[in-house]
């Protein structure tokens, strides 16, 4: 990571490498980063869950996942005068609102998943 950082400043003085890169088209490249960032966003996420061991076969906690991720991913915004509150920070609101809504199953309660193939 530094070795790349000594070499982007480096090449920062380099006019013919900044007039290269200025070349790249800048939609497509923001494209691909922004996929890597929300991609790495989301598998952090899940790794959290994994090694705190949330359990997914309570409904409640797969009901909240699935909404967080649909709506983070999904595009869904909430327009409030000029501003929009939109993506990550949007699912964040709603993981912690619909943690505190949804109720917790009852102890000794069996989670109701079940997959028949």
């Amino acid at each position: 990571m530094t070795f790349g950082a000594i070499f982007a400043i480096c090449f920062a003085f380099i006019g013919k490498v900044g007039a290269f890169l200025s070349t790249i088209p800048p939609g497509p490249v923001m494209g691909g980063v922004l996929i890597l960032l929300f991609g790495l966003i989301a598998s952090l996420g899940i790794e959290q869950m994994v090694k705190n061991q949330v359990d997914l076969t309570v409904p409640k906690n797969l009901a909240i996942l699935a909404v967080v991720l649909v709506s983070g991913i999904g595009g869904l915004f909430i327009p409030i005068g000029d501003f929009q509150l939109a993506g990550i920070g949007l699912a964040a609101i709603i993981g912690v609102v619909l943690n505190l809504i949804i109720p917790e199953p009852k102890k000794g309660e069996e989670p109701v998943v079940e997959v028949d193939f």
